[in-house]
């Protein structure tokens, strides 16, 4: 009972915090992100209450919990913002407007899908190696412990290479807190929430996909992401991959929502959602310079500074937060970066060669990788035309060069380039897979078709 309750506060938390940026967010918009961004904001907080001396219990993180939303509700009280019931109302009569056959067929399998997808996530232990030597472990023991500074399985004394490269002792901290805050709770696995992480993402994705293009292409792309085969796999699983993914690919798609309609409320929930894709994996950082340079472009274009100021602060907070926290417990590893400028012909063929067999393989993204530079090339007529725009192609590709520079810039002391590229890079681009779907139907010419498609299926509706 208790673990239901802490699960509903942490929706409840988000959902407030999401209400408090902006009453005018969709439904769909507001259930998928609740989860999400409550369980960041409870994490963080545990930090917090773990860096002042307050041990994990029942008690503390329930108490914070609702510390938390009383303190939404008195500004979303003061705002007058009552109109949040109204605007679920609206929102709720909306949701199954302007509805076909083609839609109603895709929303079913989602569901089917999803549905075997979480009864899998909850019904199997947790199993990986991963998340057996790091992620479930750590939480579990965090709980058992009542802390994460003090944690015996970083010290130095219990395991003697705690402090080598690649250390989980550094790893960002939100997959190992949320599973401390199940188990603290009383869970007797940490799978409910990856569940609810993945199943949360795809009715975010859903959501904000649908203000951008149609609802029965929103509905294809969401399906699609779906049946990408190995993402779905480890969304069953108790590792960040997937987590990240959903952070990562939501706030992109979120700043480029913001780029294109010019509203505060997009920048604010991509600037919350890609500190929580730092938070989670300190590779996150990519997305947060793609985002950086697209913003600081925009901004000196319409000399708009506050704006990317605000982004700014939102998005490195959390990590900035992180590595302070780590530097007061001197929980450190051995630095992997290589800093200096190199060049090694090897190594760039290496990460080239590796990254085009994983993108063009089906077995890994199924169709996500081939439709999306079909997509991209029917595109470019539309946006010489300026039809279309290449903002959300520069974010993209930004990110991802960017992440393969990272690759480049690190010393492989604990492992092989090889098996880095082939599994860790591999997982990685599981944030590209939202990200190419969602241009994939809502560039120009998807949009065109997609609405001469939704206009033919809703004439019987318009002939009544």
């Amino acid at each position: 009972m208790t673990l239901y309750i802490g699960l509903i506060l942490t929706f409840c938390c988000g959902f407030f915090i999401i209400n408090m940026i902006s009453a005018k967010f969709s439904l769909t918009e507001k259930i998928g992100l609740s989860f999400p961004v409550g369980m960041a904001v409870e994490t963080i907080a545990m930090i917090i209450i773990d860096l002042i001396g307050i041990k994990f219990s029942v008690a503390s993180l329930l108490s914070i919990q609702v510390i938390i939303l009383l303190g939404i509700s008195i500004p979303l009280i003061l705002k007058e913002r009552s109109n949040i019931t109204n605007s679920i109302g609206i929102s709720a009569k909306t949701a199954f407007s302007g509805t076909n056959l083609v839609w109603l067929v895709f929303v079913i399998a989602i569901i089917y899908f999803e549905y075997m997808n979480f009864y899998r996530c909850i019904y199997l232990p947790t199993y990986d190696n991963d998340s057996l030597s790091a992620f479930d472990t750590i939480g579990y023991v965090s709980a058992m412990e009542h802390t994460y500074k003090g944690l015996s399985l970083f010290d130095k004394n219990y395991i003697i290479d705690i402090n080598r490269p690649g250390s989980i002792i550094t790893y960002a901290p939100f997959v190992q807190l949320s599973y401390a805050y199940v188990y603290t709770l009383g869970a007797e696995t940490s799978k409910i929430i990856p569940a609810l992480m993945y199943l949360s993402f795809l009715i975010a994705f859903y959501g904000v996909t649908k203000r951008n293009t149609t609802k029965t292409a929103a509905a294809i792309a969401t399906f699609f992401i779906i049946m990408a085969p190995d993402m779905t796999l480890f969304s069953s699983h108790s590792m960040t991959n997937v987590m990240h993914a959903a952070f990562a690919s939501l706030g992109i798609i979120y700043v480029f929502t913001f780029i294109k309609n010019h509203e505060k409320k997009d920048l604010y929930i991509s600037g919350i959602l890609l500190g929580a894709n730092m938070w989670c994996r300190t590779e996150g950082l990519v997305f947060i310079i793609a985002a950086f340079t697209v913003l600081f472009i925009y901004a000196i274009r319409g000399k708009k500074y506050r704006s990317f100021i605000i982004f700014a602060s939102i998005s490195v907070l959390p990590a900035l937060f992180w590595f302070i926290f780590l530097k007061i417990n001197n929980m450190y590893s051995e630095n992997v970066a290589i800093i200096s400028i190199f060049w090694d012909t090897e190594k760039i063929n290496t990460i080239l060669l590796n990254f085009l067999e994983l993108l063009t393989s089906t077995y890994y993204y199924g169709w996500t990788f081939i439709l999306f530079p079909i997509m991209l090339i029917a595109s470019i007529w539309f946006m010489i035309k300026k039809k279309d725009s290449p903002v959300f192609l520069a974010l993209f590709f930004v990110a991802l060069f960017f992440y393969m520079l990272m690759l480049y810039h690190i010393d492989y002391k604990w492992d092989s380039i090889d098996n880095v590229l082939s599994y860790s890079a591999k997982r990685f681009m599981y944030c590209f897979i939202p990200l190419a779907w969602y241009y994939s139907c809502t560039c120009y010419p998807a949009k065109f078709l997609f609405s001469k498609l939704d206009n033919l299926l809703s004439l019987p509706q318009k002939r009544r």
